[in-house]
């Protein structure tokens, strides 16, 4: 009897773990640095999923409800220093999601020498190419910037998957989208630590699309959100900019990201506590991030953010 009970007890629990890693598994490793040889256990994922976790120890991972949809609609996938959900119908990522830290944000790294690669872990006919792009007048525009991967040849190898890009215009990922970038790794270098989100938005029912061997949707703008939760001093702010060509300043592109949820129908940072997470992604003051006094000293750059020498 108390055997067939424990039975069905741990029957019960497997059950209530598969739901769990399939429905909220999405950033559950937002705080760790995957590498593809790192892949995380289903057991794992299950006990990073839940809430309550502190009383085993663990320290509560940030997840993001409702954005993987299923193997017959795009793939999760985890690389170095960031994870993705990559959509099968856009051939784009539908968010792209890493920290980035105050040691990692002074990596010195170059990028030279690093091309755009097809990735492997896709199914074949998802697997857009470099070329793919060619003749038209968008950029490849990395998600996850190349210049927080400085930290490690891993990461910026891994950052050049075509997985982990978007059709971004010419202006858009040169000027407006990079003048954001730069102001994240300043904000890292302040602050300590950075939690950070981005991908495409469609506002068409028929977006655009480019590609030679592979259909690549354009998208029509683009969203960053971006948390901070240096202790007594939270905060969070969100981005969208159009993907035009037209130049586009910081401060008129500021939203809460509260706003962007309700643009994307994701749910970010849901695994914070209620009211945390309601104050945070209600903010939207620049100020807030820009006048932040800069409390971390840079560290050896020899040595890269696991304490690792190159």
């Amino acid at each position: 009897m108390g055997f067939g009970w424990v039975n069905c007890s741990l029957a019960l629990a497997l059950v209530v773990a598969t739901f769990v890693v399939t429905r909220t598994s999405a950033l559950q490793y937002l705080k760790g640095k995957l590498s593809q040889n790192e892949r995380p256990s289903s057991a794992l994922q299950a006990s990073f999923s839940v809430r309550g976790q502190e009383r085993a120890g663990m320290k509560p991972l940030i997840t993001l409800k409702n954005a993987v949809k299923g193997r017959k609609y795009g793939q999760l996938l985890y690389k170095t220093g960031y994870v993705t959900y990559f959509n099968y119908q856009t051939n784009n990522p539908d968010w792209v999601a890493w920290e980035l830290t105050s040691a990692e944000a002074y990596g010195r790294l170059d990028r030279s020498g690093f091309e755009f690669v097809a990735d492997n872990a896709l199914p074949r006919a998802n697997r857009v190419a470099f070329y793919d792009y060619k003749g038209t007048r968008y950029d490849r525009g990395h998600m996850c910037p190349a210049g927080d991967m400085k930290w490690s040849a891993a990461a910026m190898r891994d950052c050049f998957y075509m997985s982990n890009v978007c059709p971004q215009t010419r202006e858009l990922n040169h000027v407006s989208w990079e003048r954001l970038e730069s102001a994240c790794r300043r904000w890292a270098r302040k602050m300590g630590s950075i939690y950070i989100v981005c991908g495409p938005v469609y506002w068409k029912k028929v977006p655009e699309y480019i590609g030679v061997d592979h259909r690549v949707a354009v998208p029509d703008g683009f969203f960053k959100v971006v948390l901070c939760l240096q202790k007594g001093k939270e905060k969070g702010i969100a981005f969208y900019y159009d993907n035009t060509d037209v130049s586009q300043s910081m401060r008129k592109a500021v939203r809460s990201i509260d706003q962007i949820e309700k643009m994307t129908r994701l749910d970010f940072f849901s695994e914070l506590p209620d009211g945390i997470e309601n104050r945070l992604e209600s903010m939207r003051n620049l100020d807030d991030f820009e006048k932040e006094p800069d409390r971390y000293h840079r560290r050896d750059a020899s040595v890269n953010a696991r304490g690792r020498r190159y």
